[in-house]
């Protein structure tokens, strides 16, 4: 194979273009604090088998399956696969465990990176119609925050039958707003014992959009908002839904005051949008900034338990997620120019606790991609 200026090899030649990033300081530092917060999630694991035995409220089967979470989560990004060049003082990265779990630092950022990679060339092609819905309903307590997910999850499903124009409202024209598909986030606030499940959603239009917004209500708030047409139908719909009421023409236009509405808001789609939806399922912090209670944990491990936070339909319904253990992490600075080394590697797995605090080396992460 010929080598150009500086022994990088020809691209045009290459099967094969290696990708090489450097794993900096500060991303170190974050990865360490990762694993620093990831012990408090252990010790809720350890809290939570132990109170189970002793109560008699786990069966064999979910304590076992709690042992291996913590485990898991134990050594999530402990040890580092490396292959270290000597002479050039560079280690390269070529894995790490992760463990998956929803409530591990770690794999929450490299998840979120991910669905944004992998949804974004998709969302790109619907940029000038892609607007961001978020839908809410009242807040729970953790008893009834699992039927709560779960019931929004079914109305959701069932709106976008309605907005598809699979189920239709006669004297309602949702066809006119030319729904094309949508990718639907769960996000799970707290503070206390008092949870707000809500919907974020990427969801494409037709080219006039979803009109004017002109009308104030009770969502208006000290900013004086205002809203769409669209906005106020899908705000009784959706409180018509989530209370099983019918939908009928009369229930959603007219002005029954026994009929609510539920917060709905619509806006043409931000760069900062894509954090919101592809952000946390929940997060390690409750609202008023405080670090997640033992309580908060036992509630959120059950209510969440085999919830898909990512929904996808119409236009986005066949993108697929990509595995995470082809990655790392995210927030690699990109170097300009490949490694080429003629002294053989030594390959070896580092405990992170030892990477951290080495500066004798420049850690580098390659893949590899076709």
């Amino acid at each position: 194979m010929e080598k150009g200026n500086g022994g990088i090899a020809d691209m045009g030649n290459m099967e094969h273009t290696p990708v090489v990033k450097e794993v900096t300081k500060y991303h170190m530092g974050k990865v360490h604090g990762n694993a620093k917060r990831n012990e408090e999630m252990v010790m809720n694991y350890l809290k939570l088998l132990a109170n189970g035995i002793v109560k008699k409220r786990l069966s064999p089967h979910e304590a076992h399956i709690i042992r291996e979470r913590k485990k898991r989560l134990e050594n999530c990004n402990r040890f580092w696969s490396m292959e270290t060049y000597e002479a050039s003082h560079v280690r390269v990265l070529l894995r790490t465990f992760l463990c998956k779990d929803k409530f591990c630092s770690n794999c929450n950022q490299v998840k979120k990176m991910l669905l944004q990679n992998r949804f974004l060339p998709y969302m790109e092609q619907y940029k000038d119609s892609l607007y961001h819905m978020v839908l809410t309903v009242p807040d729970c307590n953790g008893e009834e925050l699992r039927g709560t997910i779960q019931h929004m999850a079914y109305c959701f499903k069932t709106l976008v039958t309605y907005l598809n124009g699979n189920k239709k409202v006669k004297g309602v024209d949702l066809s006119q707003y030319g729904f094309q598909g949508c990718i639907r986030s769960l996000e799970v606030t707290y503070r206390e014992d008092v949870y707000h499940p809500h919907f974020h959603v990427a969801v494409v239009f037709g080219n006039n959009g979803i009109g004017e917004k002109h009308i104030a209500n009770q969502f208006s708030g000290i900013e004086s908002r205002l809203f769409s047409d669209f906005e106020t139908i899908i705000q009784r719909i959706w409180w018509l839904l989530v209370n099983q009421k019918r939908l009928t023409s009369d229930n959603i236009l007219g002005e029954d005051n026994s009929f609510q509405r539920y917060s709905c808001i619509v806006d043409k789609f931000q760069p900062e949008d894509y954090k919101k939806l592809f952000g946390y399922m929940t997060k390690m912090y409750s609202e008023d900034n405080s670090r997640m209670r033992y309580d908060n944990f036992k509630t959120l491990y059950s209510a969440l338990s085999h919830i898909r936070q990512i929904q996808s339909y119409g236009v986005f319904y066949n993108v697929k997620e990509l595995n995470t253990e082809a990655y790392t992490e995210q927030e690699y600075q990109t170097l300009e120019s490949y490694l080429v080394c003629k002294e053989k590697p030594v390959c070896s797995y580092e405990p992170l606790s030892r990477l951290s605090g080495d500066e004798r080396y420049i850690v580098l992460k390659t893949k590899h991609r076709k």
